[in-house]
C-alpha cells in the first residue's frame, strides 16, 4: 500500500512538475502553441483533483474494517471507514442469493472490478469491498453454505 501511495505521489509530483513547466513557457512567450491553453488548464485540475482522490482512495482501502456475520435469523454486515461505521441488516426472508458481479457497486473507493452482494428484495448490498477476487469467491462460498443461499454470477447461473 505504501509502495502504491509513493507511486501515485510521484506521479503527481512530476505531472506537477512538467505542467509547471509548460504553464511558465507559455506565459513567458504568452504562447501556448506547444500545449494548447485549454488542454493546459484541464490537465492541470486533473491533476489537482486525481490525485488528493487516490490518495484519499488508498487511505480508505487501508484502514477499512469489514465484518459479516450470520446468525438465525439473518446476515449483518459492519463496514467501517473513515470512522463511519455503516450497518446493514439483511433477514435470512429477505435474502434471495449471493452474487458475483461486475456491476459498479459501492463503496467506490475499492477499485475492484468483481464484486460479491447479497442480493434482498431485488437490491443488491455490496460486501467483502477490500477483497480480492479469489478472497470474494470464497467468502461468498462460505456465506452460501452458511445461509443455504446459492451463489451465482451475473446471468444466474450457480457458482456453488
Amino acid at each position: 500500500m505504501a509502495a502504491i501511495g509513493g507511486a501515485v505521489g510521484a506521479a503527481a509530483l512530476l505531472g506537477c512538475f512538467r505542467l509547471g513547466q509548460a504553464w511558465e513557457a507559455g506565459l513567458r512567450r504568452l504562447d501556448f502553441g506547444d500545449l494548447p491553453l485549454p488542454v493546459l488548464i484541464v490537465l492541470s485540475l486533473t491533476l489537482l483533483v486525481a490525485a488528493p482522490l487516490s490518495l484519499l482512495g488508498l487511505a480508505a482501502l487501508a484502514f477499512a474494517e469489514e465484518s459479516i456475520e450470520v446468525d438465525a435469523q439473518g446476515v449483518t454486515v459492519r463496514r467501517t471507514a473513515f470512522e463511519k461505521t455503516h450497518v446493514a441488516r439483511i433477514t435470512r426472508g429477505e435474502l434471495e442469493c449471493w452474487r458475483e458481479t461486475y456491476w459498479p457497486l459501492s463503496p467506490w473507493w475499492t477499485w475492484a472490478v468483481r464484486r460479491l452482494a447479497a442480493r434482498a428484495r431485488g437490491r443488491l448490498h455490496p460486501l467483502a469491498a477490500a477483497a480480492g477476487p479469489k478472497e470474494k469467491r470464497r467468502i461468498g462460498e462460505a456465506l452460501a453454505e452458511a445461509t443455504g443461499r446459492p451463489l451465482v454470477d451475473d446471468f444466474g447461473r450457480r457458482l456453488r
